[in-house]
Formats: structure tokens, sequence, C-alpha cells
């Protein structure tokens, strides 16, 4: 199984790269063939809507030639994909955001209708510095965004009141092991 997981973290030594890393590790042992890509620092820009990715028989590649371009890609050819974010302010960073918004180049609904997202599997693994109740409002839109495109929603992982020290102890632990089992069951 290909897996690969988004992080949209700014730090690349923070809370959701510790979470990363164990849930690279849990996914490794358990079989998977898992990579990460931290975006952050890359030059993604949001969607601007211009419709060339829908302009013809076939989808075309996206029209804004960023740092986008290989990541969808790598969604495409990807069995799980894995968005990882810290939460600000009831959101998921803004470079994923922006990200998640270029993946609408992969499916259009119009006639000859085209899908390179349909039943691609999609799970999110979230830090944040609150209750987890913080993570509402990225869960549902990924559950609308799910439902729009037709992937299937795997499950969300969170690590409340996250720091290094709590991901990496036992409950955490045995908690992404148990979320690994199910984001990798078909």
């Amino acid at each position: 199984m290909k897996v690969t997981i988004f992080n949209g973290s700014p730090r690349k030594n923070g809370n959701t790269a510790s979470m990363t890393s164990l849930l690279t590790e849990k996914l490794r042992a358990a079989g998977a063939d898992a990579e990460e890509h931290l975006i952050y620092h890359m030059n993604i820009k949001g969607c601007m809507n211009c419709g060339v990715c829908h302009s013809s028989d076939a989808l075309k590649e996206c029209a804004i030639k960023d740092d986008a371009i290989p990541l969808l890609k790598k969604f495409a050819s990807s069995d799980l994909v894995i968005f990882a974010t810290p939460i600000y302010m009831w959101h998921m960073t803004a470079s994923l955001n922006a990200f998640i918004e270029r993946l609408h180049s992969l499916c259009r609904h119009e006639p000859p209708a085209v899908n390179k997202m349909k039943d691609k599997r999609i799970a999110i693994a979230m830090t944040m510095g609150d209750d987890e109740y913080v993570a509402a409002d990225v869960v549902n839109s990924l559950l609308l965004f799910c439902e729009y495109f037709e992937l299937r929603y795997a499950g969300a992982f969170a690590v409340p009141f996250a720091d290094k020290e709590q991901i990496m102890r036992p409950l955490y632990r045995e908690k992404m092991q148990d979320f690994v089992n199910k984001i990798t069951k078909g």
C-alpha cells in the first residue's frame, strides 16, 4: 500500500512532525510504503478557479506552475493519503488548505466526467494546543470534501494539548497503532 502524508506544519521539528514520525514508523511496520511531504515551505498557491484543468476531454494539468504539480501526481498515485496539520484558530494551516484546493484539478463533474480522486482513501492527523473539539470544523470540512469528490474518509487522529512528550506517551502510541490499523484496512 502506497501512503502519502502531506504535512502542512510550518515547524520541521515541531509537534506535528513528532506525530508524523510516529505515524510513518507505524505505517511502515504495517507494511506500507509511506512517504511524507512537508509543504509549508514549498511554493504552493491556492486554486484560482481559472478552469484550465477542465477545458478539454481529458483533465489538463493545473495552470499554476508551482510546487503543487508533482504533489498532485503523488496524491493521484497513492492508495491512502493522510493530511497532517496543527490546528491554528480552528483550522488547518493555510499551506495545507491551499494544496487541498488544488486537488480540484483532478476532478471534473461535467461530461465527460473524470475523477482521479474517486474512491481514494483519505485520513487526517492533527495536533492542537487545546481540546479536540477545536478540530471539529477541520474534520467536518474534510468530510464534505470527501463527499463532493467521492473520496473514502478513513478516519482522524488528534492529539489535544500536544507536545512532543505527550505524543510519545504510551497512550498516544497505542492510539496511533489503532489509527494505523483502521486506516490501512481496505
